[in-house]
């Protein structure tokens, strides 16, 4: 039986600095059956060049700059639309990928549309090593260090918080079809609005294996936190406006969700994002109250004691 191709989106901005690693990577993967779907977000560094290069290669394909400056959100979900293969990946253009980053995502898939069918819309992502800027080690476990539960797959959690890493996001046709509905410009953070559809519509499946080195450096758009757990805390607690600005953008996040699904949301989900979207105005000890009796947890203790304070 021929294995279902998998197309890897990556999306690119002045990111010729890391780039050739990555592309070796990928190129060093033992999956068999994936294609390489590549779009530059209108870079200045030599990045194209880089790009036209790798095309040389017929695995990998380059998509023409339409628009530029769409940001991330906008340009994996641009190249989302057009990817119409069974599977779609999501790749940063600064990471490193381990060599079974794809077939072990796969193999996982594949279980899981064996136990729920394949039209059900399902995200598989891992766990990731964190790396400096030289390559150099930070951490074994981005979960670990963030203080995430692999288990937190449900609605109500992810509302509230996202552990979905998207350069170590593999999903399917059915969940594919599904953002793109969304407005690109509409989605600030891609692989937050993916896990939230598909907990909404399917299911979520966590592997905790470090597949991909997730780098960190000055340039990144989003990154793991340099402070521990504690540390957070304590920032939130000198900084309330920034903390009280993150728990704004849940109920605009949920909100998107609900505009973008409307009717089209299972019962049940449509539900549990109306009912988040009330707890908003409600008064503080009420809003509280509601917010934890409704499953609307973040991951770690530290994380739930902020929504105490600040919710």
């Amino acid at each position: 039986m021929t294995a279902r191709e998998i197309t890897v989106l990556l999306a690119t901005y002045n990111g010729a600095r890391f780039l050739p690693e990555q592309l070796a990577s990928l190129r060093g993967q033992t999956d068999g059956a994936f294609r390489v779907l590549m779009r530059d977000d209108g870079s200045t560094d030599g990045t194209g060049a880089l790009l036209a290069r790798a095309a040389e290669d017929p695995r990998f394909a380059v998509v023409p700059e339409e628009e530029k400056h769409l940001g991330a959100a906008g340009s994996f979900l641009t190249l989302l639309q057009l990817a119409r293969t069974p599977y779609a990946a999501l790749c940063d253009q600064d990471d490193v990928w381990a060599p079974e980053r794809l077939s072990r995502c796969r193999a996982t898939m594949e279980a899981a549309e064996a136990k729920w069918g394949a039209d059900c819309p399902i995200l598989v992502h891992s766990d990731c090593a964190l790396m400096d800027g030289e390559g150099r080690p930070i951490a074994p476990s981005f979960f670990r260090r963030q203080g995430w539960r692999g288990d937190a797959v449900s609605l109500p959690e992810l509302l509230v918080q996202n552990n979905v890493t998207g350069c170590t996001v593999l999903l399917n046709r059915p969940l594919a079809e599904l953002a793109g509905r969304a407005d690109p410009a509409a989605v600030e953070m891609h692989d937050w609005f993916l896990a939230q559809t598909a907990a909404a519509f399917g299911h979520i499946v966590f592997l905790p294996e470090a597949l991909v080195s997730y780098r960190q450096h000055g340039d990144n758009a989003i990154g793991a936190s340099r402070r521990s757990l504690p540390g957070r805390v304590a920032e939130a607690l000198r900084t309330p406006e920034k903390a009280r600005a993150r728990i704004a953008l849940t109920y605009r996040r949920a909100a998107l969700l609900l505009e973008t699904y409307g009717d089209a949301l299972p019962e049940e989900g449509r539900e549990t994002i109306l009912a988040y979207l009330a707890t908003e105005h409600m008064p503080r000890l009420q809003r509280i109250r509601a917010v934890m009796k409704g499953g609307y947890r973040m991951q770690s203790p530290w994380a739930r004691m902020g929504q105490r304070i600040f919710g």
